[in-house]
């Protein structure tokens, strides 16, 4: 891997600057696992890189301690570090933010670093939602977000648990701003989604229900450099599609004809 200059991707210029919390007029997505082995990295990054193909510049913030990073290895190029981040380039457009030093608690996440020419900031939050609830103040589950996407999977465990994440949610769930991404099913069925519980059924009646449908006892594909399957480049083109629903038009900073992924 080749190293350029902080703030430039592939020959395109980011005005970086110092860190802060706040990701300014850009809409910001937290996506965070619902339980265990969920797939939330795996789906933020998806995320990424199908706003990649629409033309959109996205910055993902991975916010999960070095040792549990899903991410370290799906940057094509680095970028050096700095304010406590290391920065990768990913696609013709996806920055890529891991923290750079080892950390215990989720309050010892670095502020981000700031970035403009952005049109999207996926936060990979990294955390358990139990180890988020311990940490009330840290930017990771205090910083607005415009949609939240907990990841799930469709078995009985993980549905009662996921019926956890809407009710910290509340706010955002009465103005339907939760999708739940179900990896491992294709589809709603009674039988499948017998133990889900009120909140995630009435998600489901809104339409704030997405799946992506990967064989239940797969394990999910290492997260490399290389654009990632089918099974879930698909998925996520409907999760932008469902975002852009309630953010509005994402405004895309640099122009491209569609590509279709091979």
């Amino acid at each position: 891997m080749r190293d350029e200059p902080d703030g430039i991707i592939g020959g395109a210029r980011f005005l970086t600057a110092t860190s802060t919390v706040s990701p300014g007029s850009t809409p910001l997505v937290r996506v965070r696992a619902a339980n265990a082995g969920a797939g939330a990295s795996t789906i933020a990054l998806a995320l990424a890189d199908a706003a990649d193909l629409a033309g959109l510049r996205t910055r993902v913030l991975d916010a999960a301690a070095p040792v549990w990073s899903g991410l370290l290895g799906a940057t094509v190029t680095e970028l050096g570090a700095a304010d406590g981040w290391r920065r990768g380039r990913r696609g013709a457009g996806v920055l890529l933010d891991r923290v750079e030093k080892s950390i215990q608690v989720a309050e010892e996440v670095p502020s981000p670093r700031s970035v403009h020419g952005v049109d999207l900031t996926v936060l990979d939050a990294g955390w358990s939602m139990r180890e988020l609830a311990a940490a009330p103040t840290t930017w990771v589950a205090t910083t607005p977000a415009q949609v939240e996407v907990p990841v799930t999977r469709p078995h009985g465990l993980a549905l009662s648990q996921t019926e956890a994440a809407p009710a910290h949610l509340e706010d955002h769930l009465n103005a339907d701003r939760v999708v739940v991404v179900v990896v491992g099913a294709s589809r709603w069925s009674d039988r499948k989604f017998a133990t889900a519980g009120h909140l995630l059924r009435t998600l489901h009646l809104r339409e704030g229900v997405l799946f992506a449908p990967l064989p239940a006892a797969k394990a999910m594909p290492g997260l490399g450099p290389d654009p990632l399957p089918k099974q879930l480049t698909t998925p996520s083109q409907r999760l932008l599609e469902r975002i852009t629903t309630i953010t509005g038009p994402l405004t895309a900073s640099r122009t491209c004809k569609k590509r279709r992924h091979t």
